[in-house]
């Protein structure tokens, strides 16, 4: 064997080497995308599976109680003041009023020892039993998706409220855990608005 052809080996198992290693960064890479895009449906079912077995600690781990909080305040003040009036004397005072009311009131109840009577309130027991009946009640019109690479959004219909808008949960990373950071709780649906023309109706064509 020639001095060149003996040099060929250890550059070819070198070639070879930097091949498996790209093959093995390829295949972690995409094992990590994969676990990662899975992780907040396994998340989500988490939180299922611990309303129904009423299991309001595990519960508690998937929440994020100051965003929470914060965001049902918004969605409260918004639905109980609407948009302002132009006969308001007092918008700025009525706002103000409406804002710390209710700022007070979810300060009190939207608590982590008040989690169950909460679920309770919004879950008919019948949605939180461990039959199939009540798992399909709970998972009815679910629909899950990605609004952002960290941000995860889960809509669903609430039995008892059907003709309401459907709950909403919207989940964020923190600390490598996906947490629900806000909820949009259901509200009646807007009415449509009826336009009405104010000009004169058409007049039916005579023939002559």
């Amino acid at each position: 064997m020639s001095y060149l052809s003996r040099m060929e080996i250890p550059a070819g198992l070198s070639a070879l080497r930097r091949q498996q290693a790209r093959w093995v960064c390829a295949g972690t890479l995409a094992a990590a995308s994969t676990l990662y895009m899975a992780s907040p449906f396994f998340t989500l079912w988490s939180i299922t599976s611990a309303i129904r077995s009423h299991d309001m600690g595990s519960l508690n781990t998937c929440l994020k109680w100051e965003s929470v909080r914060s965001g049902l305040k918004n969605q409260v003040v918004d639905s109980l003041i609407g948009p302002p009036h132009a006969d308001d004397e007092l918008p700025e005072f009525g706002a103000s009023f409406a804002s710390s009311a209710v700022s007070n009131a979810i300060d009190e109840e939207v608590r982590p020892d008040r989690l169950g009577v909460l679920v309770d309130h919004l879950m008919p027991p019948a949605a939180q039993s461990g039959t199939h009946q009540g798992l399909y009640g709970m998972l009815r019109g679910v629909h899950m998706h990605f609004t952002h690479p960290g941000v995860f959004e889960a809509s669903m219909l609430v039995p008892g409220h059907e003709n309401e808008t459907p709950l909403r949960l919207q989940m964020r990373i923190h600390a490598f855990q996906w947490k629900i950071h806000h909820i949009d709780l259901p509200a009646p649906r807007p009415h449509p608005l009826i336009e009405a023309s104010a000009g004169p109706l058409p007049q039916p064509v005579t023939q002559p």
